[in-house]
């Protein structure tokens, strides 16, 4: 019988898996998907994350294989009227890590490959819940019948397992939407993301590895045209920068919702990640809560402890990011011609003091302001 079985082989699955069996747990993974997603997804890697990735055994390749965000600038009417520097937040990653999901997700594939070969079942998908007792969890999966000493559910904003168990998953959707696209990289920006504040609604712009850019463009309506044709003109119309749209190597609408659990724990069943909460994605903070879950996760099950210690601390910080998630959309949708100006000069004066330069670096990047 396993330690713990897994729901789920994205990363926040395999994080947690590994941190298990480098205590040597015997630990399984089950996945519906018959291979990995190829889609460059989630980029951003707050420092947290990047703490994690080293616990991991896979920290000095992810360094190396992404690009590091050190900075970013504020852009209203052709004209910075804010930076940020990273550096600020101190510690031993002062900057936020661009790495496509999908090559995080390899790195970690194949550090758990190494530790526990075999230990994914793909194209195993999860069915239900069977039985638990105050030691053990029974479970159907593929057609099979499973054991476990716990059950984490680790699979995503349409968590199989949390659907199962009944589970209440409150929140709503919020107004606006956003399209992205990857391009090459034809800016001189470098390692430096850029916010262009425009009336008609935010575009964001993060540098990527392969000298590649993420470009985010938001709209007050679902556009009924989401090709890159579409995005390209309206980061050119926004931003100034001109974008080849024939050469997007990826495109994607998306929405953005906020909504959690009311317990991440069901007896011997866990849920963590986008399955216990969904956090808008502009800010970054998805993966790198995900992380910071399996780490509380991994030392419950390695360690004991009160089982109502993981919602409130896990909980707790999920509520804040969604917080931070809000500032961030609100910062982004579109304003009346009027409210530009006097937005501009209060955004010019708050990036003037170094002691609020500093909050927001930390609050940004996930880290917080030090305690004296």
């Amino acid at each position: 019988m396993d330690e713990a079985a897994i729901i789920g082989a994205g990363p926040v699955g395999l994080a947690l898996a590994i941190l298990l069996v480098q205590e040597g747990r015997a630990v399984r993974v089950f996945e519906q998907r018959t291979a990995p997603v190829e889609h460059s997804r989630a980029i951003g890697l707050h420092p947290p994350a990047q703490q994690i990735l080293e616990q991991l055994g896979v920290g000095a390749k992810a360094q190396h294989a992404g690009v590091p965000i050190r900075g970013g600038l504020g852009i209203s009417r052709g004209r910075s009227i804010a930076a940020m520097d990273f550096s600020v937040i101190g510690g031993a990653y002062r900057h936020v890590l661009s790495l496509p999901q999908q090559c995080t997700e390899q790195l970690l594939r194949e550090r758990l490959e190494e530790l526990a070969p075999g230990s994914v079942e793909r194209g195993c998908a999860f069915e239900r819940v069977l039985s638990q007792s105050q030691q053990t969890v029974e479970f159907a999966a593929g057609g099979v019948v499973h054991r476990a000493r716990w059950l984490a559910g680790a699979d995503g904003v349409r968590s199989a397992v949390r659907t199962d168990l009944g589970v209440r998953f409150a929140g709503k959707n919020h107004h606006g939407c956003y399209l992205m696209g990857d391009f090459p990289d034809t800016t001189s920006l470098a390692h430096t993301a850029a916010l262009f504040l425009h009336p008609h609604g935010i575009v964001e712009s993060f540098p990527m590895p392969g000298r590649l850019r993420r470009w985010v463009v938001r709209f007050e309506k679902n556009p009924k045209d989401t090709s890159p044709e579409l995005l390209a003109e309206t980061v050119g119309q926004r931003s100034g920068y001109l974008l080849n749209a024939s050469s997007c190597t990826m495109s994607s609408l998306f929405g953005t919702a906020t909504r959690l659990v009311p317990s991440m724990v069901h007896g011997r069943v866990l849920l963590l990640g986008d399955a216990a909460h969904q956090i808008s994605p502009i800010g970054g903070q998805g993966l790198s809560l995900g992380f910071q879950d399996a780490q509380a996760v991994a030392q419950l099950v390695i360690g004991g402890g009160p089982l109502q210690a993981i919602d409130d601390l896990r909980l707790r910080a999920a509520r804040s990011a969604a917080r931070r998630a809000q500032v961030n959309m609100l910062l982004g949708r579109a304003l009346p011609g009027w409210a530009v100006p006097p937005r501009d000069a209060v955004f010019s004066r708050l990036a003037a003091s170094a002691w609020l330069h500093q909050w927001v670096a930390r609050d940004f990047t996930m880290t917080g302001l030090r305690r004296r």
